[in-house]
């Protein structure tokens, strides 16, 4: 049994699925923090970090919102490292609180726009889509939370960022110049500077190929797929990148001794 010491999981799909908690992973997240330390990444951009605090205390694990890594907060870190500029958002509150709490100027019209940030968004209207397409094309940096075309809610699967960001490709003809969230390795290498960690000592656990799977494959650490969010057996069986370990849930994992 590999000895690791951090485990870097996923919330939707791993945690709850839209209002609906996952009880079994919840059971085995309680056991998990008396013995690693655990943090957590979303790439769902609606919600704030302290929205998803209240919402994994209140199922009884321990967290801090410096251990809560979110789509936003990522898009929110590159900008302030790239360089403060006026952002035109397309998205929920957990974009517009990252932002703002850098200092980052949101704005909603005017003649320069140095960014457009683009997240999921449950008022979407043209109209916003097409001022986001134009900022652009006049040379504003696209940045997408993420390209998850679904995400998992109760029973079902609802269009995720990622469809939003293809209207926007379609429209400007190219993708965005940086996406926050997974697969993209970036929140790996923050974590392992911030613990640091060796990579052998991180675990990635999530339930999606496309994207918590691929950005372990990509930054070399090991990964496990469990199968309560948006992944299907059929679909992993086709999978072209294989997770280092999968269960049908983290309480399967504990008896298989895999953590």
């Amino acid at each position: 049994m590999a000895q690791y010491s951090l485990l870097l999981v996923d919330m939707d799909g791993v945690i709850w699925r839209g209002g609906i908690y996952v009880a079994k992973n919840i059971k085995a997240l309680r056991e998990l923090q008396e013995k690693y330390k655990i943090v957590f990444m979303t790439n769902n951009s609606s919600l704030t970090r302290a929205e998803c605090l209240d919402k994994i205390k209140a199922v009884g694990v321990n967290s801090e919102i410096s251990d809560i890594y979110t789509s936003s907060v990522l898009a929110a870190i590159y900008i302030e490292k790239r360089g403060v500029g006026r952002t035109f958002v397309i998205g929920e509150a957990g974009i517009y609180e990252e932002l703002i709490a850098r200092g980052i100027p949101v704005v909603s019209e005017g003649p320069k726009v140095d960014y457009v940030v683009v997240g999921i968004d449950k008022y979407l209207t043209y109209h916003k889509l097409s001022k986001a397409a134009n900022y652009i094309m006049n040379g504003a940096t696209f940045i997408a939370t993420n390209e998850d075309p679904t995400y998992p809610v109760g029973d079902h699967l609802e269009p995720g960022a990622g469809a939003v960001v293809n209207f926007i490709k379609t429209v400007v003809g190219r993708g965005p110049d940086f996406v926050a969230g997974k697969p993209n390795t970036w929140v790996l290498e923050i974590i392992l500077s911030k613990y640091k960690l060796k990579k052998e000592e991180i675990l990635v656990i999530g339930d999606s190929l496309h994207t918590d799977v691929p950005m372990g494959h990509r930054y070399g650490v090991d990964t496990l797929l469990v199968l309560t969010g948006v992944t299907s057996e059929r679909e992993l069986a086709s999978a072209k990148i294989k997770p280092t370990y999968i269960t049908r849930d983290l309480l399967e994992a504990l008896e298989l001794k895999i953590i």
